[in-house]
């Protein structure tokens, strides 16, 4: 990751349940997203519908979300099992194709 080009302007623990949730977003500056999925495989869905437990993207415990602006209001996960899925990241001043 090149430093001085960016920075860390904000922090969010998500707890994704068996309700199709969102990242709270909102952060000043914040261009994207990345952050580590802690406990419990979950999918994501970022086409306007919410994801099920058989549909959307499969997300696995110790799998990386890399969000860019426009995914970070939009992109919805919900739990796949009865284990609650726990998001945990970074918001950046850049877009995340300049992160690495």
């Amino acid at each position: 990751m090149r430093t001085g080009e960016y920075n860390v302007v904000g922090y969010e623990t998500l707890t994704i349940a068996d309700s199709a949730t969102t990242l709270t977003g909102g952060v000043t500056g914040a261009k994207s997203f990345t952050g580590k999925l802690e406990t419990g495989a979950v999918r994501a869905r970022g086409d306007g519908s919410a994801p099920t437990t058989s549909e959307g993207i499969l997300i696995s415990v110790g799998d990386v979300v890399t969000l860019s602006s426009s995914q970070i209001d939009n992109m919805q996960f919900i739990r796949t099992t009865s284990t609650s899925g726990v998001l945990k990241g970074h918001y950046f001043s850049i877009e995340a194709a300049h992160l690495s």
